[in-house]
């Protein structure tokens, strides 16, 4: 019987055509025999044959032989080896590879269960599609904008363009073998040198972070960076006029790029120069700012920090540090409009030589001398500081600060009192104010992204989309976002008058009373109308959606209730999404990572040298209220510290798989020292994260392996990330449920079924805006479908 020829179904394999096979129709031997006997039964036999033969025959073309592939397989066993390859190509991503032998596995079986799988697969490959072809043209248009910008006379801003094809670049090691880059780097440092020797602050940090973004590895870019970023923070905060001289220069030759890249749009620089002058009543006056700062705080952070950081530091480079970045003050042009003795030539150069000589003898000093000589140095700039510049005390306390710390690492700093309110709300989750998230729009307005829930600004009938034009009676427009923020929150019990433009185009004023916010860390899929969230992502298949902003006192807490209201409604699958989530608490990211997991090690920490500080370990416990759900975690480049131990976590033991990109690397492990009496606290790395698997988090300056590395591998360009933003926005936003929906919208959810409150659904479909989300939703359905994921 002739058997149907099949191909082997794997990528790269030569097609082989098995040729037709014939099976000859059979004859009963004892047939045979009785038809020698006499003619009667010759006949009769000869008859039965005949009908046998013909009726076996057509029993083999009824039924015939089980076929086979090429490779000799059964088509069952075909089925499954298809569907095998396409669950190993998915575990690594490999999404066109998986996407055909699904296709070809559906093909062959017609099983509807398989089909439905093949036809996710299929539109996600479209989908992903899309977005690779969208990031070749975005290279190809930023490959484009160097050759433009540097045929006009735009050469400073060549490596801006650049620095964007090296982040679109599929191949980053093609891209710096590129003769146009070498020689685009060398005239870019040339005219940063230039720069830095001009005073020209703003236009040097921005070659520097480019070149440090083309360059990533060069440790040259990260000083350099360092010590312009410096000096323009010297200018924002003591003599922002002076730093707006700069940016109108800066903003000038930007609106002509613009021009160039962007012919048919009005500069934004330009719109934000005339919103620029509306401002000045909200500048913060620098003595707020380090209102507090004693000696004697500075003394005993530095004691700390020899003591207890993570790797061996000596009084020696925290005096160098130090003293570096008081010569930074001295030497940056403009600050004498705050201090005026720094504009006396003889004055500033008699304090910079005493700055010289204290290196000289810092970098001399060794072994025990180092303590002494440190406590010597400050003696010293306290009297050739009152002697020459006469800055004043409280400056020369903080600039010596952020450069003796500075030169530790990224994250150990000073938390002055000034400073404990913020640094509160991003630990503790709350903070008092009147519950509103607001934004600065291009042309200098202050909108209002959402009312928090129960909030006092959503009482008073706030709403997304509103403009405040004023606070307590000032015009807010051009304002920065820091300046809105300081001004709008404030003790509980007080208030603040916000003037509000409404999209209806009313003006009202709102006097608002400050409360207690408490800013909920874990968020849904959307909010609903009036307050609470719907959780699935796709209620058809039950997968739940949950996003993390950080880490605080309340996240494990949201976690097991947010979870309980999925599981009581059937949930069967979870994402959690910790993308541009920076960190927090260490014992939440524990405890959410423990709701997971049943045993084994979450976390360790311990430092490289012996502080007495011990080292750690964070072990997973058995329990009852323990989530037993699939689990698809994602992360970005923007997912940091308690982020990646949670993710690196449920990575390294085998409880979810991992989506997006790797991750920050931010592995190190502050302590708070408090000083004069919880006024103010040095915080301080004391040790590193290390994952199950032994590796640690932290990224070194010559690193090349650091945080947690997906298992499913899902880039996103900028421009991508931003349309993913603006779509997940506007699920986030609060509206009200006694108003109707707007032009364009619908009153109910997608696949939401009755009996469920209706939501407005939003306006942008963020699943076809997030290929990483995208990618999540279909190993999820992939995986409750049967996969073996």
């Amino acid at each position: 019987m002739w058997q149907p020829r099949f191909l082997k179904h794997r990528a790269g394999y030569n097609e082989h055509r098995a040729g037709p096979q014939v099976s000859e129709g059979w004859v009963d031997p004892a047939a045979v025999i009785l038809a020698k006997k006499d003619d009667f039964m010759d006949f009769f036999f000869r008859r039965w044959c005949l009908v046998g033969a013909t009726l076996g025959l057509t029993t083999l073309l009824l039924c015939p032989p089980a076929r086979s592939d090429s490779k000799g397989e059964q088509p069952q066993a075909s089925i499954d080896r298809l569907k095998t390859e396409a669950w190993d190509a998915l575990k690594i991503g490999q999404f066109d590879l998986s996407n055909k032998l699904l296709g070809e596995a559906a093909e062959m079986s017609h099983d509807p269960a398989i089909t439905q799988m093949a036809d996710w697969t299929r539109k996600f490959e479209s989908q992903r599609q899309e977005f690779v072809a969208e990031r070749r043209k975005q290279y190809d248009k930023a490959v484009g904008d160097v050759k433009l910008l540097e045929d006009k006379g735009k050469g400073d801003y060549a490596i801006d363009a650049a620095a964007r094809a090296f982040l679109l670049a599929a191949d980053k090691k093609a891209f710096h073998e590129e003769p146009w880059v070498d020689a685009l780097i060398k005239k870019t440092v040339d005219k940063a040198r230039q720069y830095d020797q001009n005073e020209q602050w703003l236009k040097a940090l921005r070659l520097y972070s480019d070149l440090g973004s083309v360059e990533p590895a060069n440790p040259e870019w990260k000083e350099r960076l360092k010590l312009a970023t410096r000096r323009v923070r010297l200018l924002a905060l003591y003599t922002p006029d002076a730093l707006k001289a700069l940016q109108e220069s800066e903003s000038k030759d930007r609106e002509e790029v613009d021009a160039l890249l962007h012919p048919s749009t009005q500069p934004s620089t330009q719109v934000a120069k005339e919103a620029a002058g509306e401002a000045d009543s909200f500048r913060l006056d620098w003595h707020e700012t380090l209102r507090g700062i004693r000696l004697d705080m500075l003394r005993d952070a530095l004691q700390d920090a020899w003591k207890n950081y993570y790797r061996d530091v000596s009084y020696q480079k925290l005096a160098v540090g130090g003293l570096n970045g008081l010569q930074a003050l001295a030497t940056t042009k403009g600050l004498e409009k705050a201090f005026p003795k720094l504009g006396d030539a003889d004055k500033r150069i008699s304090f910079l030589r005493t700055v010289d000589e204290l290196m000289d003898k810092a970098k001399d000093a060794k072994g025990p001398s180092e303590q002494y000589v440190l406590q010597s140095t400050l003696a010293h700039l306290e009297t050739a500081n009152a002697d020459t510049v006469q800055l004043p005390r409280e400056v020369l306390v903080s600039e010596f600060a952020d450069g003796a710390f500075g030169e530790l690492d990224p994250f150990s700093s000073m938390i002055w009192p000034s400073d404990l309110e913020e640094f509160n709300k991003a630990t503790q989750g709350e903070f008092s104010g009147v519950g509103i998230q607001i934004q600065s729009e291009e042309d200098g307005s202050l909108k209002v992204v959402s009312p928090l829930e129960d909030s006092p600004a959503y009482k008073a009938g706030i709403k997304a989309g509103d403009i405040i034009t004023h606070i307590n009676g000032k015009n807010a427009k051009g304002i920065t976002l820091n300046q809105a923020v300081k001004s709008i929150t404030g003790a509980k019990g007080t208030s603040v008058i916000l003037t509000v433009r409404a999209t209806d185009a009313k003006v009202r004023d709102h006097t608002i009373r400050r409360e207690t916010i408490k800013v909920a860390s874990i968020k849904g899929w959307l909010h609903r109308p009036g307050g609470g969230w719907e959780y699935f992502v796709d209620r058809d298949q039950k997968i739940g959606y949950l996003r993390m902003t950080n880490f605080t006192k309340d996240t494990a807490k949201e976690l097991d209730s947010a979870i309980d209201q999925l599981e009581s409604t059937g949930a069967r699958a979870l994402i959690l999404d910790l993308r541009y989530n920076p960190g927090g608490l260490l014992n939440a990211a524990t405890d959410v990572a423990d709701k997971f997991l049943h045993d084994g090690v979450i976390v360790s920490t311990r430092p490289d040298r012996d502080t007495g500080n011990p080292a750690t370990e964070s072990r997973a416990t058995n329990s009852q209220t323990d989530c037993n759900m699939e689990l698809v975690v994602l992360v970005n480049q923007y997912s940091a510290s308690a982020s990646e131990i949670v993710s690196g976590a449920l990575k390294d033991l085998h409880r979810a798989r991992v989506v997006g990109e790797r991750t920050f690397g931010k592995g190190s492990v502050q302590m708070l020292f408090p000083l004069n009496n919880h006024t103010a606290y040095l915080k301080l790395t004391t040790s590193h994260y290390y994952l199950p698997s032994g590796r640690c988090i932290h990224r070194e300056e010559n690193s090349t392996e650091w945080g947690v590395d997906p298992d499913v591998k899902v880039e996103m360009t900028p421009e991508q990330m931003r349309a993913a933003i603006d779509a997940r926005q506007d699920l986030d936003v609060l509206r009200d449920a006694s108003v109707p929906p707007a032009e364009g919208e619908t009153p109910r959810l997608r696949d939401e079924p009755k009996g469920v409150e209706a939501a407005v659904a939003p306006k942008k479909d963020l699943l076809s805006s997030d290929p990483q989300l995208s990618a999540a939703v279909l190993l999820l359905r992939l995986k409750l479908a049967g996969a073996e994921l």
